[in-house]
This record gives C-alpha cells, structure tokens and sequence, in this order.
C-alpha cells in the first residue's frame, strides 16, 4: 500500500469518527486496514472475487455495412417428399388415338349358370319298333372234340335264341332278317398234330366267315404264341358285320393243322351274336 493508499484510508476513517450516524462495521473495518498497513508491508492481492451481476444491456448501436456475399456451399440432401397434394381437377378428353393391335386371348372364364329349361318340342316321328333288333344268339361247347384243317368248329349247346338260329351238325350261325350285327367268340384250343412227330410250333387260326350263299372271310383271329404239341392257347376276337337276309354263318379251323378243343373248367368255347342296327 502507497503513501496515497495511506492518506485516503486515513482520511475515510476519520470521516468514519466525525460523522454522527456513522457505520460502527464499517469504521472497525477501516481502522484494521489502516493498523495492519502500519505493521509491515502490503500482501499479496487476494482471488478475485465472484463477478457481480450483469448491468442493464446498452443501447443497440446502428447496423453495419453490408459484407460480400461468401461463396455458395454444396447442396444439401433431399429431403423427405412430402405428402400428395389434393388432386386437381379433370382436364379436357385428348382426341382419340389409333386403336392398338388386338392382345392374347385371355383364359376362359368360368361357365355361368345353367339357363331356364325351354319348353318342350314336339313328338318326332315313330322310331323303329324294338321287335326289330330283338335276332340274337348265344352258343358254348363243352366237348374235346377235334376239329380238322378247314372244318368248322361245331359248339354243342345252344344257350338262348331268337330269329337266329344255331345246327350244332354243320356249326351254321342262320340269320333271316338283314341288318347290322356284332358277334363275339373265344374258344380253347390244343396243337393236335398227329401227323407229325417233332410237333413243331404252329399259330392256331380260327377265322369267321359267311358260308352261304357264298364264302366270305369277315374276322380272323389266333392264338397269341405258337403251340407246340399238347400246349393250350385260347382264341378270341370280335367283329361288325353287315348280314344279308337268309345267309348263314360258320366258324372255321385255317391253322395248317388239326387243332383239339380244351374245356376250362366247364367250357371249351362261347359265341354271341346280336343284331345293333
């Protein structure tokens, strides 16, 4: 503390002592300052003290000049698009374009409902009476018998018939009335060659055929593998036939060889004919 220091404190105090409605803190404050200065030399300054509170803000000064615009930054990144605006109002219809190529079909749709039953016709004309086609036959065998190269085969049974008639002594199938007929046979046969010893394989033939009033071939059927002597085979087959009125019909052995007749069981052999047409 200088000699001026000195002189103000001085000063302060005595004012401090004069004064009547002094402050007592603040005169014993004073006069320690001044004791203790008088003891030795001044210390060192002591922490600065907490800031006191902000003054009241001053007067805004007047703005300055403008500066130089700075150069331009990069763009920054697009922001999320924002919600869709209402839309607008329709425009006016374009013309028309040209009409474009015709596309693939597409796939069938499902069938609609079935539409309301018309109403009935008339009543056409009489068909055919049913007496017509009521010629039919059914024969079987049961027999071993033996049948010869070229010979018919003679079944021995007749099972039910009507127009068409069955001689088990000629093996003839008679038809009266022409018309459009189906017949069907199987027959068992054996390889019956006595003729030759080394009983060699032969396809066993049995074929259908118009016998009156002239021969006529209309089926042929034979057995699937050839047979040996003994062996069994069975021949089957069927066929469509127009038939003439009267003629009569017969099955025939055409192997190259005599063929035996075999019962399976109970039959060696079954035939029908019915007339469809």
């Amino acid at each position: 503390m200088n000699e001026n220091d000195y002189q103000e404190l001085n000063r302060q105090i005595e004012n401090c002592q004069n004064t009547p409605n002094k402050d007592e803190c603040l005169c014993r404050v004073l006069d320690c300052i001044c004791k203790k200065g008088d003891r030795g030399p001044t210390g060192p300054t002591g922490p600065t003290g907490p800031r006191g509170a902000t003054g009241a803000t001053g007067a805004t000064g007047a703005t300055g000049a403008t500066g130089a615009t700075g150069l331009q930054g990069p763009t920054g990144a697009t922001g999320p698009q924002g919600p869709t605006g209402a839309t607008g109002a329709t425009g006016a219809t374009g013309a028309t374009g040209l009409q474009g190529p015709t596309g693939a079909t597409g796939p069938q749709g499902p069938t609609g409902a079935t539409g309301a039953t018309g109403a009935t016709g008339a009543t056409g004309p009489a068909g055919t009476p049913a007496e017509n086609f009521n010629s039919y036959a059914m024969v079987h065998d049961e027999t071993d018998s033996s049948v010869p190269i070229n010979n018919p085969v003679k079944f021995q049974t007749t099972n039910i018939s009507n127009k068409i008639t069955y001689d088990p002594n000629t093996g003839d199938f008679s038809i009266p009335e022409e018309g459009i007929y189906i017949v069907h046979w199987w027959i068992n046969v054996r390889h019956n060659d006595s003729k030759n010893s080394t009983c060699e394989p032969k396809t066993i033939g049995i074929e259908f055929h118009q016998y009156w009033p002239n021969d006529v071939l209309i089926a042929h059927s034979s057995t699937h593998n050839k047979l040996t002597c003994c062996d069994t085979g069975t021949v089957s087959g069927n066929a469509i036939f127009a038939a003439l009125p009267g003629a009569s019909y017969r099955f025939i052995n055409t192997s190259d060889i005599d063929i035996k007749l075999v019962p399976n069981d109970l039959y060696s052999g079954s035939v029908s004919i019915t007339r469809i047409l």
